[in-house]
This record gives structure tokens, C-alpha cells and sequence, in this order.
């Protein structure tokens, strides 16, 4: 019998155990014939993208390598992106006008940043959705420091300090938290002309409360935990206008960053924006108890399948799941035991899942957490949601890894060398920021005279 195309586009969390389960099953492996496309040759463990860009895990320890799974898997993997769906030909066009017919399509490609339109946000500001982002928020911090202990001035200091992150949500606050941590408590010690009033955290939040999607007490126990630490919260703030280090609000004032992350939402990609399907106001696909895509008449397109921030799978209350991991590692199994049972010939039920809680870290030994209905905070929280992360980690060398590096957190200081160099994590105008004011800012060295020789300089 001739093998089935099941095409997988999208290798994270959800496209990653649809393959994992074809993998893993004799029979499925022998019905389809399996091909995982991903943008990146990797797997990227989202949740730990703060932890790492503070360095308080490393960065190679997050990713899985896709060609390593697909090969001890025996199915198929390329590195590519998708930039065309044809659902009439039942044909992906790719990157370099590569075409990929198929004859089940899962499509789990996640989510873009979505910057509403906000003008200048785009250009001005910086998204936190990757590795890369990680990277290189951690080296800029590193680097406006560098050049704050050179600055000779308070305003300077205060004006290369100032960072700002608009969307107080989940990641939001995981970010400002782990920042707040890492500024004061590992590298002020180490740049003796910065000071704690030098440094400023804000938040601009469209909501009333940060974290929405967290119970009402844990949003207040982690404002107060925020403003404790020093990091300014604007609550009912909307961004309309963003320019150069620098956002204009709805109400008419502006808050000066000379970093600013963008961390207010994300949006499916273009290639599934695209498609002529049913989707909801935030642009996830509508999909049946199946996992299935509808069109615009609410009918189920056969054969192919959304899973991950792209669905939106109704639950019994009338509202949707939401958009998180577990959300998608739960679509990526159930589609991955249908898969495997069409090729044994059998039926699964319809797709039910519901969330086990939220984990929210804090920073160095602090996290709150809901828990299969169960509230928590403080440290046994953070305990726990190092501990859930790394079960959930993809490959024992990666539990392994992070593991250690959790443990090293606890006990020693996080390495705060710069490893991008200044050309790749700053603008021209921020390269030739000046920091001097007195005479011998252009070229003599402080302290320096005429005629001395400057060897060893």
C-alpha cells in the first residue's frame, strides 16, 4: 500500500508530539509518510526564554534539535517556512518556490507578535518570542551597564537605564521580574558608579490589573511583589504612538525608554491569516471537536488540521482554550493518537482538555502558581515550577542540563559576560551616543596629559 502524505508544518510544541507519536508507532510509521517543516532546524522551550535571557539558564539548553528526533523517529524533516497554503491542490508552497503536496496537513506553525497597528511600534521597539530575542536582550542590558559606568553624568546613567516593556500579561512580568532581578541583585555590585536610582522598570498594561488570565490575588500579590522591587506599573494604559525611546499614551502623557520590549500579544502568521477559513477576533482558526479547521460555513475541511496558537477549540463552558503550551502539547497528542489510530483503523474521541493551572516566575526562588485549582506562591512555588518545566523539558541530556543549571542558580552568580558585541545589539545613533561632557571626552584619555606615552591603552 501506498504511503499517506501527512505534511507537519511547525515544530513546536504542538507539530513536535504529532511527529513524536507517528515516530513512535510501528504501524503509523508504516501508513504515513511523514514530513516536519520548521523555519528553524530546533525546538525552542518557550517558557524558559526569560530565564534565559538573564542568564539564569543557557541558552543551548532550551533547544532540542528536530533532525536528531526525526531521525531516531525515521520520518522526514526540513528546514524551511511556509509562505503559501493551497487547500484546493493540497499543496504548501515554500521558501524558494519549493512545493510540498500532501494528503493530511497538521499546521502548527504558532504565532507571530502582534503589534495592533500601534504605529512605530514595530520599528521601535523589540518582540520577546525567540531565542534570538532572549540573546539579545540579555547582551544589551549588559551593554547599556558597560556604558552607564562610563557616563559621566546622572541623567546619562538614568537615560541608558530606563527599560521599558509594554504588556503587563504573562510574559510581560516574567521578563520585568527577572530583569529587576538581575539588575540589582548581580550586576549593580559589580559597576560601582551605577546606582539603584539609576535603574527604571515599567510596565504599560491596556488592563486594569497585570495578568489577566491569573486569579485576581495572585495579579495583586505579584503588583506587590513588582513595586516592592521598584519596577513603576502603568495599569490602564494603552500605547498609541511609539517613536524612538520613547511611547506615547492614550492619556495623553509619555514614558521614556531607551529599551523597549514589546510583549502585548501575538497573532497567527501571514500563511495561516491568509487561508479562506473561519477563525474568531483574535484571528485563531475555528476548528471542530476534532481539531479540525472549519470554512467560512462552519464545515469541517477534511484532512486538515490546526493545532497550537493558531486554534481556537471551543470548550463545553462556550468559551475557548487558551493559547499556551499545555494547550498545544495536549492538541499535538490527541492529533498524533488519531493519526496513529487511523493507520491501526480505529476512531479516538473528540478532543477535551482542561488547563491544570498557570506557573508565573518571579525571579530567583519566587513564583506563583495555580495548580489544579490549588493556589500557590513564594519559594515552594518556584520549586515546583522548576520542577514542572524540566519534566516537560524534550530529551533526558535537556532535563539534564537544566537541572544543573537550576541548581547553579541556586547557588552561585549567573555569568554576566557579553558575548554579541555592540555593533549587533545597538543603532548607529546609540553607537555614537556620546557620554562625555567634560574636555577630555574626544580622544585623551582621563587623567591622560600631553606627551605621555600611552602604551598598555
Amino acid at each position: 500500500m501506498e504511503k499517506k502524505r501527512l505534511l507537519i508544518l511547525g515544530g513546536g510544541f504542538a507539530g513536535l508530539d504529532v511527529a513524536r507519536s507517528i515516530g513512535n508507532s510501528k504501524q503509523a510509521r508504516a501508513y504515513w509518510d511523514t514530513l516536519l517543516i520548521d523555519k528553524e532546524n530546533f525546538f525552542q522551550f518557550n517558557p524558559l526564554l526569560p530565564a534565559v535571557a538573564v542568564g539564569a539558564v543557557e541558552t543551548r539548553h532550551i533547544v532540542y534539535p528536530l533532525r536528531d528526533m526525526a531521525r531516531h523517529r525515521h520520518i522526514r524533516f526540513i528546514k524551511n517556512k511556509a509562505t503559501k497554503i493551497d487547500l484546493e491542490r493540497r499543496e504548501v508552497l515554500l521558501h524558494n518556490d519549493l512545493v510540498v503536496p500532501y494528503d493530511t496537513l497538521a499546521i502548527a506553525v504558532g504565532s507571530v507578535t502582534n503589534y495592533y497597528d500601534v504605529p512605530g511600534a514595530q520599528e521601535n521597539t523589540r518582540p520577546f518570542k525567540t531565542i534570538v530575542d532572549a540573546m539579545y536582550f540579555r547582551a544589551r542590558v549588559v551593554e547599556l551597564f558597560e556604558m552607564a559606568e562610563q557616563a559621566e553624568t546622572e541623567d546619562q546613567r538614568k537615560k541608558l537605564l530606563a527599560f521599558v516593556i509594554v504588556g503587563g500579561g504573562v510574559t510581560g512580568v516574567e521578563v520585568a521580574a527577572e530583569l529587576i532581578d538581575m539588575v540589582q541583585n548581580r550586576l549593580l555590585p559589580k559597576y560601582p558608579n551605577v546606582r539603584r536610582t539609576d535603574i527604571s522598570v515599567t510596565i504599560i498594561e491596556v488592563g486594569d490589573r497585570i495578568i489577566p488570565a491569573a486569579r485576581p490575588s495572585h495579579s495583586a500579590y505579584v503588583q506587590r511583589f513588582l513595586v516592592r522591587r521598584g519596577v513603576r506599573l502603568l495599569l490602564g494604559s494603552a500605547a498609541t504612538r511609539i517613536e524612538p525611546k520613547r511611547i506615547h499614551l492614550k492619556n495623553g502623557t509619555t514614558v521614556e525608554g531607551f529599551t523597549i520590549v514589546w510583549t502585548a500579544g501575538v497573532r497567527p502568521p501571514d500563511v495561516v491569516a491568509q487561508l479562506p477559513l473561519m477563525r474568531i477576533k483574535d484571528g485563531r482558526v475555528r476548528v471542530d471537536d476534532y481539531l479540525r479547521a472549519l470554512d467560512p460555513a462552519g464545515k469541517p475541511v477534511e484532512n486538515v488540521f490546526v493545532l497550537g496558537d493558531c486554534a481556537a477549540s471551543l470548550r463545553q463552558d462556550g468559551t475557548y482554550q487558551p493559547a499556551l503550551s499545555q494547550t498545544a502539547i495536549a492538541m499535538g497528542l490527541h492529533l498524533g493518537k488519531q493519526l496513529v489510530e487511523r493507520a491501526k483503523g480505529r476512531s479516538v474521541p473528540p478532543f477535551q482538555f482542561k488547563p491544570a493551572g498557570y506557573i508565573i516566575s518571579l525571579g530567583k526562588n519566587s513564583s506563583v502558581l495555580e495548580l489544579f485549582g490549588i493556589p500557590l506562591s513564594g519559594r515552594l512555588a518556584w520549586l515546583l515550577w522548576a520542577a514542572a518545566y524540566l519534566i516537560k523539558m524534550v530529551g533526558l541530556r535537556k532535563q539534564i542540563e537544566v537541572g544543573i543549571d537550576h541548581l547553579t542558580h541556586l547557588l552561585a552568580e549567573h555569568d554576566s559576560s557579553q558575548i554579541l558585541n555592540r555593533r549587533q545589539i545597538l543603532s548607529d545613533e546609540e553607537l555614537n551616543l556620546s557620554l562625555g561632557t567634560g574636555p577630555h571626552r574626544r580622544g585623551e584619555a582621563v587623567g591622560s596629559t600631553a606627551g605621555k606615552s600611552q602604551d598598555g591603552v
